[in-house]
């Protein structure tokens, strides 16, 4: 936990005091410490490269001063005339690591010295509350022998007063990424769809966030044969969770968030191979990035209605898991012959956006860790999108996804897509195509059943989880298109 602490007038009494270094030390001005003036001893430090003013370097000496010693801690900040948030996520996420890995619990930060005239000093203290979140997050929850929680007093040097506000928005939204990274972490065997509906209603039970949550024999009952069809396989049944915020008017058209909420994906009986079948836990990262989405935009208390809709299930084998060459009713009524089981989670989407459409809603936003395909065609750490009837929009979030330093990219949807859903001898639809373009046939046949509501489609299937520790925080679920969207939505 770290706690921040604004001082506009008196320094603290630490042993630790934290300055950004730019390129050039004339980009700073004076920097003043109590009585002293620390500009040409910094510059000094930095020309006998005790300290460094790369991009992200931390480094840490001694500052004698007349009546202390000061631990002195630097982190470069490259040139300040092209600072960026990209830069500025690489700032604060290697300072509170480094932070960390020293075990250092009370330190003064000079924010004057972080401030650039590229961005704003609202942005700045923003990030500098989300890496304070996101860049240390850890998950221990079933290790025996947990890390002593870290905790730090963190005095903010600053004449901007009001910059708190911006900190703490910048801290929900670093939460709400954990909150959606500890949902993807549980282990399969204990995050089952009816645990994971339990658990999202228990978190949103005393706030603005409204949970509705459907059993397997109401889904059953009341048609959604698709999610019905991927979970009936496993002992535990499907569930469908509905989230609603209401931050506008009521008669205000909501933003439809679906997410893809398959807690194991074991392939079926088109099962998956021994190494393919690791991670399966993931695949409910969509499903968990909405959750996050939505508890954000609660905090936050943005002025918009929105509706979330998870589809969650486990696609497991047994003598009743659906097999290859089954037909299922959809809840729209149409027919979808089941070709591959590993092709599940179109299958729950396509229920689920179906019924996420019945609220009206100005755009529908689905997300899922969807298809190998999206890997092959863009990499492993880039999201691919598609839009049906909302070419503006998707323009709109792929230049926030750029603003987040989040990588995403538009694939399309074509006539040949449309042609190949329908290609079934025996059903409306097909769930599954052995041609080329595999993660635009799934796109097509997820974003069929939003009709011509605008709808774009988030196949995160690369970025939802890193392989590897970065500034934004360790491997594992990453909360991905949480920044992108909701910088989408407060603006």
């Amino acid at each position: 936990m770290i706690n921040f602490n604004f001082n506009q007038h008196e320094h603290i009494d630490t042993g630790v005091l934290i300055i950004g270094v730019p390129d050039h030390i004339n980009q700073l001005g004076t920097i003043q410490y109590k009585n002293h003036d620390l500009t040409q001893r910094i510059d000094d430090y930095r020309h006998h490269h005790i300290i460094h003013n790369t991009l992200g370097k931390v480094a840490s000496t001694v500052l004698p001063l007349e009546s202390e010693t000061k631990r002195l801690i630097t982190v470069g900040l490259g040139n300040l005339k092209t600072l960026n948030y990209t830069d500025l996520l690489k700032v604060f996420g290697n300072l509170f690591q480094f932070l960390k890995e020293e075990h250092i619990t009370d330190a003064e930060l000079l924010f004057d010295t972080f401030i650039s005239k590229q961005i704003t000093q609202d942005k700045i203290i923003e990030v500098l509350g989300l890496q304070s979140e996101q860049a240390i997050y850890i998950f221990d929850n079933y290790k025996s022998d947990k890390k002593v929680p870290y905790k730090l007093d963190l005095h903010i040097t600053t004449q901007d007063t009001h910059l708190e506000t911006h900190l703490k928005q910048g801290i929900i939204v670093g939460q709400s990424i954990n909150l959606a990274r500890d949902f993807s972490n549980i282990p399969p065997n204990i995050l089952t769809p009816s645990y994971f509906a339990d658990e999202v209603a228990e978190h949103f039970k005393e706030t603005k966030v409204k949970v509705d949550i459907k059993d397997g024999e109401t889904l059953l009952s009341e048609g959604f044969g698709l999610i019905h069809a991927v979970g009936k396989g496993s002992i535990h049944p499907p569930t469908l969770i509905t989230l609603t915020y209401n931050g506008a008017k009521e008669d205000e058209a909501p933003i439809a968030l679906v997410g893809k909420g398959i807690t194991y994906d074991s392939g079926g009986y088109s099962i998956k191979s021994k190494v393919g079948m690791q991670t399966m836990k993931y695949d409910m990262c969509g499903a968990a990035n909405v959750v996050g989405m939505i508890e954000a935009a609660s905090r936050l208390e943005l002025p918009i209605n929105i509706v979330g809709v998870i589809a969650s299930a486990e696609n497991m084998i047994s003598n009743n898991a659906m097999k290859p060459d089954d037909v299922f009713t959809a809840l729209s009524g149409e027919t979808v012959e089941m070709l591959n089981s590993d092709a599940e989670g179109r299958m729950v989407l396509g229920d689920a956006v179906f019924y996420a459409n019945q609220f009206q809603p100005r755009i529908i936003l689905d997300f899922a860790t969807l298809t190998g395909a999206a890997i092959v065609a863009l990499g492993e750490d880039k999201a691919a999108l598609f839009n049906s009837h909302a070419e503006n929009e998707i323009q709109e979030i792929l230049a926030s996804a750029r603003a987040m330093d989040e990588l995403a990219f538009e694939l399309p949807i074509t006539n040949t897509e449309q042609r190949l859903i329908r290609r079934s001898d025996v059903a409306d639809l097909v769930n599954h195509t052995n041609g080329q373009g595999k993660a635009l046939f799934a796109a097509t046949f997820v974003t069929h059943f939003s009709g011509t509501t605008p709808h774009i489609h988030f196949d995160i299937a690369g970025p939802a989880t890193t392989p590897t520790n970065s500034f934004k925080g360790p491997k594992g679920p990453t909360g991905s298109m949480i920044t992108t969207v909701l910088n989408w939505l407060r603006n």
